[in-house]
């Protein structure tokens, strides 16, 4: 079980995120591996080193969830342009399940620390940084605040009930 990210900063928040969510759920299970995605989502590269990082923990089965930013693009088109590359793989076709998050991973983070969701999805890092009294949002920021997420919150986001329903898949039997 992988669930794989975008960026350093990603891979600390969706370990968090996942504590959290798998307690919610009810889930007693071992928590999924998390991990950053080995290559740019358009890079071709990225099958082989998806595949060799697979057979690197070891992988009973070779499911993952992939979570990636929209980046401005529409949700189905971003989750396309990833799934294009493993679906022309006979290892890893219908093995992988990706959630986009609308635009930026910032926008659940903005949303579980109770700020106003609409507004979180076009300038997360501005309210998160006048919310936090900070000079401004960096990056680290993602990581550094996932433990104040309030769970519930993004849980009314359709978009992360797509990444929960992506998790809950992963973590059924093969």
């Amino acid at each position: 079980m992988l669930v794989l990210v975008e960026d350093y900063y990603g891979v600390i928040f969706h370990r968090e995120l996942l504590k959290k969510l798998l307690r919610t759920l009810g889930y007693v299970r071992n928590m999924p591996r998390v991990d950053r995605l080995p290559a740019k989502k358009c890079n071709p590269a990225l099958v082989d080193k998806v595949k060799a990082k697979l057979l690197g923990v070891g992988a009973e089965s070779p499911k993952m969830v992939v979570v990636i930013d929209s980046e401005g693009k529409s949700p189905s088109i971003a989750r396309r342009d990833v799934l294009d590359h493993f679906m022309r793989d006979d290892y890893l076709r219908g093995k992988v399940r990706v959630a986009v998050v609308e635009p930026r991973h910032e926008a659940w983070l903005c949303i579980g620390l109770g700020l106003d969701p609409s507004r979180c999805r076009s300038t997360p890092e501005e309210l998160i940084a006048r919310a936090g009294r900070l000079k401004s949002y960096e990056k680290h920021h993602l990581a550094k605040l996932a433990r104040e997420v309030d769970i519930e919150r993004p849980l009314r986001c359709s978009d992360f009930r797509e990444y929960v329903s992506a998790l809950e898949w992963l973590l059924r039997d093969p």
